[in-house]
């Protein structure tokens, strides 16, 4: 009896057996505790996660983390949440090399290729080495989860580099995954936009915001790449009203959908030649919502480029300081430090 007490001890102390983890996004369908799914990931595919006998689709995944992925591994998960990408792509590739586990090696291997895109968008020089290794994703991962994912980066460096032809093609490939053709349907929005084709933008967004669900997120990514194509059309105040009713509509706490609501809402009005409204707009963001790293950098760099053309140098330098600090790997570093569009 002793013994058997003894044992029980260690195991309170120990803690729960280790284990894989699927988190769930904010929201999500699938039903569980504290969003989290604990287990072992038996499968992965273009469309699911399998996971202790459960299949969750990739729309509704916010993450895994694998048991015992190993010391590169997670000292490169620490190197990308610093900013430091680059070493961070180094360490990913050694994971890779490193794990018996194939599910581990392909996230290392997709890993890899995602710092090096974010690396790319800010350094134009390195765009090459990310593109061939996001071609390599998906070519020798098709089958993965990282397909969708990397095709999505894929055309957002094509974008960067104003390669429409290239961008559409690979978003037409992207669009033959159930889960992401909606967001490929808007990302090819903003194509048109680039390419001055605005009102067929709006054509094409309405006729997608008329068949999505209230509250989800593909509605709002198509609701603001709507207000973006009113807002370059000089359609401002239709614009405006537009991200208003978003930002009206949502929780408080909602920090999904208002991060990018005020962003948008900012873009808008300083295209409208408002550049103090706008300013307002992304100081929101910052100041309300920075747990959205993405946006949180973008109101950033927007608000560095306002306060220089408000006159205000020093503040812009401010702000600049803190964007290189918070997010050294940003791609909106170089429009932070230049000058405003």
């Amino acid at each position: 009896m002793r013994l058997f007490r003894s044992f029980l001890a260690v195991l309170a102390v120990a803690g729960p057996a280790a284990a894989d983890e699927v988190a769930l996004v904010p929201g999500s369908t699938v039903s569980a505790p504290g969003g989290l799914i604990r287990g072992k990931v038996e499968r992965e595919t273009p469309e699911l996660v399998r996971i202790e006998g459960r299949d969750v689709p990739l729309d509704q995944v916010a993450g895994v983390d694998y048991d015992g992925a190993g010391v590169s591994y997670s000292q490169a998960r620490l190197q990308e949440n610093n900013g430091d990408l680059a070493r961070a792509a180094d360490l990913y590739q050694k994971a890779a090399g490193e794990s018996t586990n194939p599910l581990v090696v392909q996230d290392s291997r997709f890993r890899r290729a995602a710092m090096l895109a974010r690396v790319a968008q800010a350094d134009p020089s390195k765009r090459d080495a990310a593109v061939e290794a996001l071609r390599g994703i998906t070519a020798e991962l098709s089958g993965s989860r990282h397909v969708g994912p990397a095709l999505m980066l894929l055309a957002r460096l094509q974008l960067d580099a104003d390669e429409f032809d290239a961008a559409e093609a690979t978003l037409e490939e992207l669009s033959k995954l159930p889960w992401a053709r909606d967001r490929a349907a808007v990302t090819k929005s903003r194509v048109r936009v680039e390419q001055g084709q605005s009102e067929q933008a709006i054509r094409d967004l309405d006729a997608l915001i008329g068949r999505l669900p209230e509250g989800g997120a593909a509605r709002l990514q198509a609701t603001l790449a709507r207000a973006e194509a009113l807002a370059d059309l000089s359609r401002f105040e239709e614009a405006e009203r537009a991200v208003r009713a978003v930002i009206d509509a949502a929780e408080p706490e909602d920090s999904g959908t208002l991060a990018p609501a005020y962003n948008t809402l900012g873009d808008c009005l300083r295209a409208a030649g408002k550049p103090r409204d706008a300013l307002f707009a992304y100081l929101n963001t910052d100041i309300l919502y920075p747990s959205q790293p993405e946006e949180h950098a973008r109101a950033l760099a927007a608000i560095a480029q306002l306060w220089r053309v408000l006159n205000q140098t020093e503040r812009a330098g401010q702000v600049v300081d803190r964007l290189r600090q918070e997010y050294p790997g940003s791609p909106y570093l170089p429009s932070a430090s230049g000058s405003a569009p």
